[in-house]
C-alpha cells in the first residue's frame, strides 16, 4: 500500500492520472473524471481533463482544497493498486492497513455463537467496528442486519461493489465536526467509478494451493457518455468456496493444541477430545462401548479410555492412577467449523448524470446485491441441556444415567447440514447539484434510500426429539438405593451404532432467523468561497441532513426450546428506529500566504427510545508551509458516537452456551492455561438491551509534518502523532469478561497465579461481576448476566509515519516506493471510574509496517508488497512455564519459571505480475502470500483457533489468481 503524497503545484495535472477522484458527495467542481487505465494511451487522454481539477473534496473536510494533504493524515489508494497487491476485497485490502487492528475474537468468522459470519467490519485504531464510518461517494450506508457478537452495530464491508471501486480514502482519527456520530476512530470514504466509455469483462480465477477457498470471479463495466449526460453501469458475479476445518488438517482436533497445555494425564495417556458418544454412570464413570463400535463411523471417532495420574507437589505419582472408563471421542472436532465462509454474490450497479446547463446537472445511482453466505460450525449433538431428563435410570444398562453424548455425523445426516445466509441489499440515490452566486457556491442535494435483509436458514437442534428417538418414553419410575429415578430404556442399536438418514430426518429440524436494516436520508450540502482576504479566500461548508433508520431482528418463531434452537441455541430478538436531524457549518480561513486555520462545529438532534437527545462537536486545526515542500498540521476535535440501536433495542434474550472457560475452576485446579473447551453440560446466558444510556463522548488530536524532500525529486516522507479518548463509552461485559473478572475478584490471582489488577476486590465493579454468575453447588456454572454498561473509558494514541519515492527512467521505466508504518504506543482502559486507568498495550499488536515496491515499463507492470505485524505476548505470559512433566507450578514456587515468550511477528509477501498482451487485451497473475505462510500454533494455545490471529496470522496460505482483462470497445 502506498499513501499518495502530492505537491500543490502538481496535483492539477497528476489528480487524475493518479486518482481521477470525484468529490466527497459524488461531485467534483466542476467535471467528473473518468477512471484511469493501465496504459500510456489512456494516460493521455484523461491528462487533458485533469487541468479543469483545481480543486477537489478530500475525506476529513467538506471544502475543495488544491492540497490533496491537508491537516488531517488521510491515506489514499487506487483500484488499480488494490487489486496489484493481490487483494481481491475492500475488506482484505483495509485490514492490511497499518491503522486497522484485527478483530476480536467474538468477532472472528469461526468463533462459536458468531451471529455475523457472513459480514466483515472494519476495526479502527483498536477502537471497535462501531466506532468507524463507512462512506460510500460519501453517504452513509445501512448497517449490517445481524449484530456484531450479539450485541453492536456494524456495516459489512463485504457489500461494496469491488467492480466499481474508483479509490479509497482512509481517515484514521476522529472528525465527528464533519461527519456527526461514528466517526471517532475515523472515516473510510469509498469513491466509485463516474464515467466509462465502452465496455470492459475481467473474468478472474484462482484459490489457496493448500486446498479451499477456490475463487472465481466475473466483473462487467460499462459505460457510455452524450454531450450533456453520461452512464456507467456494472454487473459482477463471485463465487468463493468455504475453508473448512477439514481442508487444514493440522488445526483440527483439540490434541493439535500446544504442547504446554497438555498435563501431566495427557502427555501419559493421550489428550482428551471432546466426547463423541459416551453414557456416565451416577459416579461419573463411563460405561464402555460396546466393541468395535467407534470405529462404525468412519474416521468421526476413537476409542479412549479417560485416565488420569494424580500428582504429589510438582511430582507425577505412578501410583494414583485412576480410570474412569472408555468412551467414543471426537477426532476431529473443528472438522465441520468454517474458518472463511463460502460465498456466492450477484451485485448490479447503475449511475448516470444529465447535464441541463453548465449550472444544473441531474444524477443518480441504483445498487443491488444478493449473496449467499456458507458456514457452519458444529452438527447436531444430543447433550443433557435444560429441561431434558438427566439423572435417570436406564433399564438397557441397569445404571442411573448422569451425563450423555451422541454426536450425530454427516454420514447420518446425509451432508454436513451447512448454515446458508440469504441476503440482498439495494442503495438507490438521486440527487441535483448546480453552482449559485455567479459559479461562487457548489451546492448538492440529494436523498436516498436502503434496506437490508439477510435470511438465515440452518439446521436446527431437537433435543427432545433426538433423546426420544435413542431413549424413548419414560417408563415410569426406578428405586435405586432410596431414590426414585425417572426411567427409560436407551436402544443401544441406534446410539451406538450409525443411524440412516430417514431415521435422521424423522427428528430433524431446520429453522431460519431473520434481520432486516433500513435507511432513509436526505442531505443538503453548499460550499464555496465566502471572499477574499489579503492571504487568500474564505473558504465555507454547510450541511444539513436528515435520517431515518431501524431495525429488526425476527428470530424464527419457535423460539429456543428443547424442540428447536438455532445451531447456538441463541434466541436473539429486537428492533426499533432512530430520526436524526444535523447541521454543520466549516470554515477555512486564511492567517497568511503560509498558514490556514480551519474550524468546524455541528449539531445532531436524535429521537429514539434512549434518554440521548442531541449532542455537539467542534472542531479545528492549522496547517502551516513553510516551504512550499513542507507542510507541518495539528488537528484537535471532539466526537461522539450516539448509544448503538443494539444496546437501545435488544430485547431480553436467552442463549445457551458449551465452548467456553471457566477461569475460577482454573485457579482452583491450577489449570494454568485455561482454554475454551467444549463441555457436556451447557449454561444459560441472559442479555438484553437498555434504554438509559447516552451517547458517548471524546476527543481526538494529531500533529505531524509531509514533506517532499526538495534535493531528491519523487521523495516524500510524513509522521503523524495522534490521539483518541473516549468517556462514558459504552462496553458489553461478555462472556470471557466476565467469568475472567468473576474469578479475579474472587480470587485475587489471574489463572497464570499472577495477581489480578483490572479491578479492586470489593469495588463496584467486582461485586456486580460476581453477582451475575450464578453458579450450581456443585461450582459448575448454572447462568450468567451480561450487558452493556455506560461508564467505559478508552485512550488510544501512536504515531503513523509513511515514505514515498518515485522515480523512473525512459530506459528502466518508472518505479515507485512506498512505506507505511504505526507504533500503537498506548492502549488505556478501565470499566468505571472507580477502576484504575490500565495501558493494556501488549494484548494487542503494537507496531506494523506495509511496503510496497511497483514497476511499469511500456507493457509491463510488476509489483511487491509485504506486510510485518509485530509480536505479541504469548498465552501464559507472566505465568510460570510448564515442567516436563505437564505440571504448571504457581507464582512463587521455587521451581517456577516465570515465562515470557512471544508469538513471532506475522510477515507476508505478495506479487503481481501485468502485461498487456495488446490493445483490448491484458492479463497478469497475483500470489497472495508467497512463502505460503500459516499461522503456527504456540506452545499453550489450546481450544479452538489455536492459531493466534490477532496479527493477522491466517490459515489460508499461499493464493494464486489469474485475471484477464478483456476491452471489448
Amino acid at each position: 500500500m502506498t499513501t499518495i503524497r502530492m505537491r500543490r503545484g502538481l496535483l492539477a495535472s497528476s489528480l487524475a492520472l493518479a486518482l481521477a477522484a470525484p468529490s466527497l458527495y459524488a461531485q467534483t467542481t466542476q467535471n467528473d473524471a473518468q477512471a484511469p487505465q493501465q496504459n500510456d494511451a489512456d494516460k493521455t487522454d484523461t491528462s487533458s481533463k485533469a487541468k479543469t481539477l483545481d480543486k477537489i473534496v478530500v475525506t476529513g473536510s467538506r471544502i475543495p482544497r488544491s492540497e490533496i494533504e491537508g491537516p488531517a493524515p488521510v491515506t489514499i489508494i487506487t483500484a488499480e493498486q488494490i487489486k496489484a497487491q493481490g487483494y481481491t476485497t475492500v475488506f482484505e485490502f483495509l485490514n492490511s492497513l497499518p491503522q486497522v487492528a484485527t478483530p476480536a475474537f467474538s468477532d472472528r468468522i469461526s468463533t462459536w455463537g458468531n451471529t455475523a459470519v457472513n459480514a466483515r467490519p472494519i476495526n479502527l485504531r483498536n477502537l471497535g467496528p462501531d466506532h468507524s464510518l463507512l462512506l460510500v461517494d460519501g453517504h452513509r450506508i445501512t448497517d449490517y442486519p445481524q449484530p456484531s457478537a450479539g450485541q453492536s452495530t456494524f456495516q459489512n464491508y463485504a457489500n461494496i461493489p469491488t467492480g466499481m471501486i474508483d479509490h479509497v480514502e482512509v481517515l484514521a482519527s476522529g472528525a465527528s465536526s464533519i461527519y456527526g456520530s461514528d466517526a471517532v476512530a475515523g472515516v473510510v470514504n469509498v469513491i466509485l467509478k463516474k464515467q466509462y466509455q465502452g465496455d470492459d469483462l475481467q473474468l478472474t480465477g484462482g484459490g489457496a494451493t493448500r486446498g479451499g477457498r477456490n475463487y472465481g470471479d466475473l466483473n462487467f463495466t460499462g459505460g457510455r457518455s452524450g454531450d450533456n449526460w453520461h452512464v456507467i453501469y456494472n454487473y459482477e458475479h463471485t463465487n468463493r468456496s468455504p475453508l473448512w476445518g477439514r481442508d487444514r488438517s493440522y488445526t483440527d482436533a483439540e490434541s493439535d493444541a500446544g504442547y504446554g497445555t497438555w498435563n501431566p494425564s495427557a502427555r501419559m495417556f493421550g489428550f482428551p477430545t471432546s466426547n463423541g458418544i459416551a453414557l456416565q454412570n451416577a459416579a461419573g464413570n463411563y460405561i464402555a462401548p460396546p466393541a468395535g463400535a467407534c470405529g462404525q463411523f468412519g474416521n468421526n471417532f476413537s476409542a479412549y479410555d479417560h485416565k488420569t495420574i494424580g500428582t504429589i507437589g510438582n511430582v507425577v505419582d505412578p501410583t494414583s492412577i485412576s480410570d474412569a472408563g472408555v468412551s467414543c471421542t471426537q477426532r476431529a472436532v473443528f472438522a465441520n467449523w468454517v474458518l472463511t465462509p463460502g460465498l456466492r454474490s450477484d451485485s448490479f450497479y447503475v449511475a448516470g448524470q444529465y447535464d441541463f446547463s453548465s449550472s444544473l446537472s441531474a444524477y443518480g445511482s441504483v445498487t443491488f446485491k444478493d449473496s449467499t453466505g456458507t458456514t457452519n460450525t458444529q452438527l447436531p449433538v444430543l447433550y443433557p441441556m435444560g429441561g431434558l431428563p438427566n439423572n435417570f435410570y436406564d433399564q438397557t444398562s441397569g445404571q442411573v444415567i448422569s451425563n450423555y453424548t451422541r454426536q450425530l455425523t454427516s454420514q447420518e445426516m446425509g451432508g454436513y447440514g451447512n448454515t446458508h445466509d440469504y441476503e440482498k441489499n439495494w442503495d438507490i440515490h438521486a440527487g441535483l447539484k448546480g453552482t449559485v452566486f455567479d459559479d461562487r457556491f457548489d451546492w448538492d442535494f440529494n436523498v436516498g434510500t436502503s434496506k437490508y435483509i439477510v435470511h438465515e436458514n440452518y439446521t436446527g437442534l431437537n433435543e427432545q426429539g433426538m433423546f426420544d428417538y435413542f431413549f424413548g418414553p419414560q417408563l415410569g419410575t426406578t428405586n435405586v438405593g432410596g431414590t426414585d429415578y425417572p426411567t427409560y430404556a436407551l436402544n443401544s442399536n441406534r446410539f451406538w451404532n450409525p443411524i440412516s438418514t430417514s431415521d435422521y430426518k424423522s427428528f430433524a429440524v431446520g429453522g431460519t432467523n431473520s434481520a432486516y436494516t433500513w435507511m432513509d436520508q436526505a442531505t443538503f450540502n453548499l460550499n464555496g468561497n465566502l471572499f477574499d482576504t489579503w492571504a487568500g479566500p474564505v473558504g465555507f461548508a454547510g450541511v444539513v441532513e436528515g435520517n431515518h433508520q431501524g431495525f429488526r431482528l425476527a428470530p424464527d418463531r419457535r423460539g429456543n426450546t428443547t424442540t428447536f434452537g438455532d445451531p447456538f441455541q441463541n434466541l436473539i430478538t429486537g428492533g426499533g428506529t432512530r430520526t436524526r436531524f444535523s447541521g454543520a457549518t466549516e470554515f477555512r480561513v486564511p492567517l497568511a500566504s503560509t498558514l490556514t486555520w480551519t474550524i468546524s462545529g455541528r449539531i445532531d438532534s436524535y429521537n429514539d427510545a434512549s434518554i440521548a437527545n442531541t449532542a455537539k462537536t467542534w472542531g479545528t486545526s492549522l496547517e502551516y508551509r513553510p516551504l512550499e515542500s513542507l507542510l507541518l498540521r495539528g488537528t484537535y476535535g471532539t466526537n461522539f458516537h450516539a448509544p448503538d440501536m443494539q444496546a437501545i433495542y435488544l430485547a431480553d434474550s436467552v442463549s445457551t452456551v458449551g465452548d467456553y472457560a471457566d477461569p475460577l475452576k482454573c485457579i482452583q485446579t491450577g489449570d494454568r492455561a485455561c482454554q475454551p473447551t467444549q463441555h457436556a453440560t451447557y449454561f444459560t446466558q441472559y442479555s438484553g438491551g437498555s434504554r438509559n444510556l447516552l451517547p458517548e463522548t471524546g476527543h481526538s488530536w494529531t500533529y505531524g509534518f509531509v514533506w517532499d524532500i526538495p534535493w531528491v525529486d519523487g521523495l516524500a516522507v510524513s509522521a503523524d502523532y495522534w490521539h483518541m479518548g473516549i468517556d462514558n463509552a459504552i462496553k458489553w461485559i461478555d462472556t470471557n469478561t466476565l467469568l475472567t473478572d468473576e474469578a479475579g475478584c474472587l480470587t485475587g490471582t489471574t489463572v497464570t497465579g499472577a495477581p489480578y489488577i483490572a479491578h479492586p476486590q470489593g469495588s463496584e465493579y467486582c461485586q456486580l461481576a460476581i453477582k451475575n454468575v450464578v453458579r450450581n453447588a456443585d461450582g459448575s456454572i448454572n447462568n450468567i448476566t451480561v450487558g452493556p454498561i455506560n461508564e467505559a473509558s478508552l485512550y488510544v494514541s501512536g504515531v503513523d509515519a509513511s515514505l514515498t519515492y518515485k522515480f523512473g527512467s525512459e530506459r528502466w521505466g518508472n518505479f515507485n516506493l512506498g512505506i507505511d508504518y504505526t507504533n500503537n504506543l498506548q492502549f488505556k482502559e478501565r470499566d468505571l471510574s472507580s477502576d484504575p486507568l490500565l495501558n493494556t498495550r501488549y494484548q494487542y499488536v503494537a507496531s506494523k509496517v506495509v511496503g510496497t515496491a511497483s514497476w511499469h515499463k511500456n507493457d509491463w507492470d510488476v509489483s511487491l508488497h509485504g506486510e510485518r505485524s509485530g509480536e505479541i505476548r504469548s498465552n501464559n505470559y507472566g505465568g510460570c512455564e510448564v515442567l516436563p512433566n505437564g505440571i504448571q507450578p504457581s507464582v512463587g514456587d521455587p521451581q517456577c519459571v516465570i515465562y515470557h515468550g512471544h508469538v513471532a511477528p506475522w510477515i507476508v509477501w505478495s506479487t503481481s505480475v501485468g502485461y498487456r498482451i495488446n490493445e483490448r487485451l491484458r492479463a497478469s497473475l497475483n500470489v497472495s502470500n508467497i512463502f505460503d505462510k500459516v499461522g503456527s500454533i504456540p506452545y499453550y494455545s489450546g481450544g479452538f483457533e489455536f492459531i493466534p490471529t490477532q496479527q493477522g496470522d491466517s490459515y489460508t496460505g499461499r493464493e494464486v489468481f489469474l485475471t484477464l482483462d478483456w476491452k471489448i470497445d
